[in-house]
């Protein structure tokens, strides 16, 4: 009978080194080597069982909540950033300040970036921002 319980818990190790967040797989086969090697005189309460998915499905549901809240933050930082398009911002850059007109935006690796003429700039950089200016020799 040990040796199956030895097994079992390879299993389980396999299962972990897949990825550091236990998911809903690797839950039930948890609870499938629990259910499949208890003590049939000592069998545990169902109710325990039961509680634990219910938890499992409540961390569940909130990450998938975190991970659409990730998506509308980028989403509305994107939309700030194409507001910004044609206008001049100014950009904090090693303690400097700059002005430049921005003419695009790209979203790279879950960080929203401004495009100008001298480069791209985190939107986070931005520190103000204002309609371009049009000298009146210009007209």
């Amino acid at each position: 009978m040990e040796v199956s319980k030895i097994s079992n818990l390879n299993d389980i190790a396999m299962v972990s080194k897949k990825s550091d967040i236990l998911d809903k797989d690797a839950f039930l086969k948890i609870l499938t080597v629990q259910l499949r090697n208890q003590d049939p005189l000592n069998a545990k309460d169902n109710t325990e069982y039961i509680a634990q998915m219910a938890q499992f499905a409540a961390l569940e549901q909130m990450q998938n909540l975190n991970a659409n809240i990730q998506k509308l933050l980028i989403s509305q930082r994107f939309t700030e950033g194409t507001m910004l398009i044609g206008k001049e911002v100014e950009i904090k850059v090693n303690d400097k300040v700059i002005k430049e007109i921005v003419n695009g935006v790209k979203v790279e690796a879950n960080e929203v970036y401004i495009k100008t003429e001298g480069g791209m700039y985190k939107l986070d950089q931005v520190i103000g921002a204002g309609d371009v200016k049009i000298d009146k020799q210009d007209k």
